[in-house]
């Protein structure tokens, strides 16, 4: 298939699909509304516990056009706003990395929770050599989550990045054999899937508060002492006095 991102729901895991294989998956003008429109339906889905973004041939992500932006071509979105929409998704999310990872598409898998990546991909951010500064909740993100030694060996250099090297430096969650990427990241979706579902999303938006700097202390205990009080708790307590899985609604 070539043509906009796809979205698909199945047990628990919304999955979007880049399907631009002969444009190294790059992000077109129309493919920002989509994929931000998709996002939309996942945060109003309460069925989704974790969100994988994978992408079909040989690229995983090139980044946006830049015929188009050249070309002056107007979208409703900026590829930034795509980028930040994924990384404030409420549930947990996973970019399934095989192949090469480019420019923009560096930071759509950086937004997301966990890079779970082939070991054969290569990483290249050539902003500089193209003469930008990167815009600047793109260079946040990958200062909060890899630091600025490793964000300076991507775009101070612009060279292109092992697999090795970007799981030493941080980038990549954890790198398996290519061939069984699928079965990997199958078996993180289940494993997020079931557990508790607002324990997760209470979770995760404390630990990006807390790496933000941003953080309310109290009102992360708070939070906390709800989660005691919650039927999820009561229901996990339940289940394992009763020696079964936990049933969680």
């Amino acid at each position: 298939m070539t043509g906009t991102p796809t979205l698909t729901i199945a047990d628990g895991r919304a999955t979007l699909g880049l399907q631009r294989p002969d444009k190294r998956n790059r992000i077109e003008p129309p493919d920002l509304t989509a994929l931000i429109d998709h996002c939309d339906t996942i945060e109003a889905d309460e069925s989704v516990h974790v969100v994988t973004i994978e992408a079909s041939g040989p690229s995983w992500c090139s980044g946006y056009h830049l015929g188009a932006l050249a070309e002056g071509e107007v979208s409703r979105h900026s590829f930034g706003e795509l980028c930040d929409r994924i990384e404030s998704l409420s549930v947990p999310t996973i970019a399934v990395l095989h192949g090469n990872v480019h420019g923009g598409g560096t930071d759509l898998a950086i937004s997301c929770d966990f890079r779970i990546a082939g070991d054969t991909i290569v990483l290249a951010m050539p902003a500089a050599k193209i003469g930008l500064q990167y815009y600047a909740s793109g260079l946040r993100r990958f200062v909060e989550r890899i630091g600025p030694d490793a964000t300076k060996r991507l775009f101070l250099t612009a060279e292109t990045i092992p697999a090795a090297e970007l799981l030493r430096i941080g980038y990549a969650t954890e790198l398996v054999a290519a061939d069984e990427l699928s079965a990997r990241v199958e078996q993180l979706s289940s494993a997020i899937a079931g557990l508790a579902p607002m324990a997760l999303k209470r979770t995760k938006a404390a630990i990006n508060q807390l790496s933000s700097g941003s953080t309310d202390l109290a009102a992360l205990q708070a939070g906390h002492v709800e989660s005691v009080r919650s039927a999820e708790h009561k229901e996990a307590m339940r289940a394992l006095k009763e020696k079964r899985p936990p049933v969680f609604r």
